[in-house]
């Protein structure tokens, strides 16, 4: 009998050793589930690149769950910015004013300045956070339009991020803002949003694979402005939904999904790229795209090579994810076929552009570039 105990015990005992050192071995596999805490959210002196990109093979993006891996190597850089996180203390004096008592702020981080909208120059614009232990909170903006700077801070804090963040992890917050220039605006915003941590597991981009928590961030939001030299306002209504993948120590989430209507726009972190100057001017040897000339001046030639025959959509997409136009749309037989394309038709902007072939197997993109 105390053989048996010995050996049942010795046989435990191993398997315990077995299992510690697969573990030591597979490091990735034992600190797959993360922890975020205020360490892993962006510091003052921070630069991260972001890239838009879009999903040209329609990756759902809603899906998630436990151990689960997402893979959007493909997604399709068109454009790429650096965010720049800066000190409150080296913000425009007046808006130190509003975000530097009682701790409001401890970090900031400055946008490019607007100059689309006629006979209003917005310069200056920042956003405003609180970085703590126990959250990462959006704690208002600030901007100078026509030389009167306007600064918003939100009544209550919209909370990003709770801390620490964890798997099944579920907060609300609701934040608002009241604001009245006289004789130029009103702006009202009234933001509820409600974030739950629905998977874990790993996360390929062009940028690499990493562990990370997902995020979904439901928002429910009510935008009123008011302009008194037209006289005109109008309330907006709006729901939206953010998915961020967060990994360990990158500042900002390594994928970013901003969902609205229809509408879906994809960021991550990225390395340098110049998306303008990638394009492939080789018919891949398979199946694929060929675009010739490539950048495209009036009119170019799209050939497509397919390996069966199908019924297909070939597509133009503009930079921001829309189709402007069905080139052709019906049964193709495998092989190659050419199709004209004449932008003079059109009158497209310039740009980058993307030809995208979508059939029951496969969807097929190459860049273009109106010049």
């Amino acid at each position: 009998m105390k053989k048996l105990c010995t050996s049942s015990l010795y046989r435990k005992s191993m398997k315990t050793i077995s299992l510690l050192l697969f573990i030591l071995i597979n490091p990735g596999l034992a600190m797959s589930q993360i922890t975020i805490t205020t360490s892993d959210m962006p510091s003052v002196g921070d630069t991260i690149r972001q890239s838009t990109a879009l999903n040209t093979n329609q990756i759902d993006y809603t899906l998630t769950g436990e151990n689960y891996s997402w893979d959007f190597t493909s997604l399709f850089t068109i454009s790429q910015t650096v965010d720049t996180f800066v000190s409150v203390s080296s913000v425009p004096f007046l808006y130190q004013l509003v975000f530097i008592p009682n701790l409001i702020s401890n970090l900031a981080q400055k946008y490019p300045e607007i100059d689309t909208i006629p006979e209003f120059q917005i310069i200056d614009p920042y956003q405003f956070f609180k970085n703590s232990n126990s959250s990462f909170n959006d704690v208002g903006f600030a901007f100078t339009i026509n030389e009167i700077p306007i600064p918003l801070k939100y009544d209550t804090p919209d909370v990003l991020y709770k801390f620490p963040m964890n798997y099944g992890n579920v907060d609300s917050s609701f934040s608002g803002i009241e604001f009245s220039v006289p004789d130029m605006a009103y702006i009202g915003i009234d933001r509820k949003r409600v974030n739950r941590v629905d998977g874990w597991g790993t996360l390929s981009t062009p940028y690499g694979t990493h562990n990370v928590l997902r995020l979904k961030s439901t928002v429910t939001e009510s935008d009123t402005i008011y302009i008194d030299s037209i006289q005109f306002g109008t309330t907006i209504e709006r729901q939206y939904t953010e998915y961020k993948w967060m990994g360990d120590g990158f500042g900002e989430p390594l994928l970013q999904v901003y969902e609205e209507g229809l509408l879906a726009t994809y960021t991550f972190i990225d390395s340098i790229r110049d998306p303008l100057l990638v394009v492939d001017p080789v018919l891949p040897a398979q199946s694929g795209i060929l675009i010739s000339p490539n950048p495209v001046n009036q009119n170019c030639n799209i050939e497509v090579n397919q390996t069966e025959s199908s019924n297909v959509r070939i597509s133009l997409f503009n930079f921001t994810g829309m189709e402007v136009e069905v080139i052709y749309e019906g049964y193709l037989p495998n092989g190659k076929r050419r199709f004209n394309f004449d932008n003079s038709l059109q009158n497209l902007p310039k740009g980058l552009y993307i030809i995208q072939l979508q059939s029951d197997s496969q969807v097929l993109s190459q860049k273009m570039i109106i010049q």
